[in-house]
């Protein structure tokens, strides 16, 4: 598994303490690697402090969602799906910065560690800002590039529904992969697409739709990796319903009662209310196959406000356990 740093501290950067974090991380049974959130260079505060802390042994994935994001406030028009020219070659200037980032890791470790670059498709798909025909132009320009041994990846993020509130509104599943598709064919690049259990979610407000969409992608050899990110159809500790903010999974014995628990120990990390549970998991990665066909496997989970270096860390130590129930064999 491959989890996801959270900087240990929201008041400021903590070297000791964050080393401390990901020490702790790198220590629990099962950790294989981290995603890595990419916004112009792989740590806010020192890059070179961070790449010093990571084991030699360990894998790697880079993703550039916090870049994308920032990016797409300041300029609406940025992108691989853009149909603006301008934004779209922002975004691939954006994605070279990227993968310059991936060589310098490789580069600290001695070996091609990072296993998969993901990317998204930007912008918001309003008004004719985004294509598929835009998004499978930029893959199919990425794919001559160096990518030091990373595949490159699209993660899915929730589509733009007419009536609801976005977290993403990227485009739709199956424009994605028509032009993940066609840029593979037509470049031989192995391109895949990752699916993020909670933001399929949010998008169709139903909890089987990470199943469906992983079934989608293996069904046409496009899946590349499953990240179990929990969300809420109701308010919890972790946020509003159907946000975006990696509620962690439902704990075992949960009763499902439809309400957030307020009497919920305060060592116990895991949310009730979270519509990711032990059988969600179970059948998404039953979905989903060999790791050998299908790329990585990963937890994103956050942790609540305010939480100590050491509440994070338990935050992944019992995500991970509920994570492992159906299946002891998992790994990146």
């Amino acid at each position: 598994m491959a989890p996801t740093p959270r900087h240990p501290s929201l008041t400021g950067w903590d070297p000791v303490a964050e080393g401390n974090f990901l020490a702790s991380v790198f220590a629990l049974d099962g950790v294989a690697g981290l995603e890595i959130p990419f916004s112009g260079k792989l740590h806010k505060e020192d890059e070179a402090w961070f790449l010093r802390q990571l084991p030699e042994d360990a894998c790697f994935v880079v993703t550039t969602i916090p870049g994308t994001m920032a990016r797409v406030q300041a300029d609406q028009s940025f992108g691989l799906a853009s149909t603006s020219a301008s934004g779209r070659r922002s975004a691939l200037d954006f994605v070279q910065d990227a993968l310059e980032s991936v060589k310098r890791l490789n580069g600290q470790l001695g070996r091609p560690a990072v296993v998969a670059l993901e990317l998204h498709a930007a912008p918001v798909a309003a008004k004719d800002a985004a294509s598929a025909a835009a998004l499978e132009a930029s893959l199919t320009e990425l794919a001559g590039r160096d990518t030091a041994g990373a595949r490159l990846v699209l993660e899915h993020c929730d589509a733009l529904i007419s009536g609801q509130a976005p977290a993403k509104g990227f485009l739709p599943l199956e424009a994605e992969a028509e032009a993940v598709q066609r840029a593979g064919d037509a470049t031989g690049h192995p391109f895949g697409m990752v699916v993020n259990w909670g933001r399929s979610v949010i998008e169709q407000r139903r909890p089987e739709a990470g199943h469906e969409h992983i079934t989608y992608l293996r069904e046409r050899g496009l899946l590349g990796g499953v990240v179990l990110s929990g969300c809420s159809s109701i308010d919890t500790r972790y946020g509003p319903a159907w946000a975006d903010v990696h509620v962690p999974p439902a704990p075992p014995e949960s009763a499902r009662s439809g309400a957030s628990d307020p009497t919920i120990r305060s060592d116990e990390l895991l949310e009730p209310g979270s519509l990711l549970t032990i059988g969600r998991i179970e059948e998404c990665l039953r979905a989903a196959g060999p790791l050998s066909e299908t790329g990585f496997r990963a937890i994103k989970v956050a942790a609540p406000p305010n939480a100590s270096v050491e509440q994070r860390v338990m935050a992944i130590a019992q995500t991970l356990t509920v994570a492992q129930q159906p299946s002891r064999n998992l790994q990146t």
